[in-house]
């Protein structure tokens, strides 16, 4: 029996990784800050105003997603919870990650901290 497939490899099923995320981690742990949306974060120096990209579909005043729904479908950067704790994608006071001693958090996060407390 191969469990590789045809090909012998393992292979990336994104709809799988979907559907295992909204089961491991269901959307009711979600406060909706925005902050798993940002897609970019430019910084010139050490935590010196970061410059913060949203994704286009986040409605930055309300925090919600213009296309929640259908969001794996219309927009082929979005990360399913999985992916995105794999890539330490979230803030460690994100609900999805804060009981894990192990995640690290990106960088910027501690300078955007630090900026909104100014």
């Amino acid at each position: 029996m191969n469990i590789f497939g045809s090909k012998g490899t393992i292979k990336y099923d994104k709809e799988k990784i979907i559907k295992l995320s909204a089961e491991m981690f269901p959307d009711d742990l979600c406060e909706q800050c925005g902050r798993c949306c940002i897609i970019h974060v430019f910084n010139s120096t050490e935590c010196s105003e970061p410059e913060v990209v949203y994704c286009k579909h986040l409605d930055t005043e309300t925090k919600r997603c213009s296309i929640y729904k259908t969001r794996f479908k219309k927009e082929k950067e979005c990360l399913s919870m999985l992916e995105a704790i794999m890539v330490s994608a979230l803030p460690k006071d994100c609900p999805y990650v804060k009981n894990y001693e192990s995640y690290e958090e990106p960088w910027f996060y501690n300078c955007l901290r630090s900026k909104s407390k100014d």
